[in-house]
C-alpha cells in the first residue's frame, strides 16, 4: 500500500512538472525582457569574447532581468 502511494505522489510531480513546462512555452517573452532573453540565447559561453572585442553579455542579461521586477 505505501509503495502505491509512493509511486501516485511521483507520478504527480512528474505530470505537474510535464504540465508546468507545457504551459512555460505557451507564455510570452515580456517585452521589457526580450532583448536581454535573445542576447542570453545567442551566447555560447561566459568567456567567449566577440570580434568587437566585447566580453560576453550573458551576465549582464542575467543582472538585467533581476533588475526587472514583474
Amino acid at each position: 500500500m505505501e509503495l502505491l502511494i509512493l509511486i501516485a505522489v511521483l507520478s504527480g510531480f512528474i505530470a505537474l512538472y510535464i504540465v508546468t513546462m507545457f504551459l512555460n512555452q505557451k507564455v510570452a517573452i515580456p517585452e521589457s525582457c526580450k532583448e536581454a532573453y535573445l542576447e542570453a540565447q545567442s551566447c555560447e559561453s561566459c568567456a567567449t569574447r566577440s570580434s568587437g572585442g566585447k566580453a560576453c553579455g550573458f551576465s549582464d542579461a542575467l543582472e538585467f532581468m533581476k533588475e526587472v521586477k514583474l
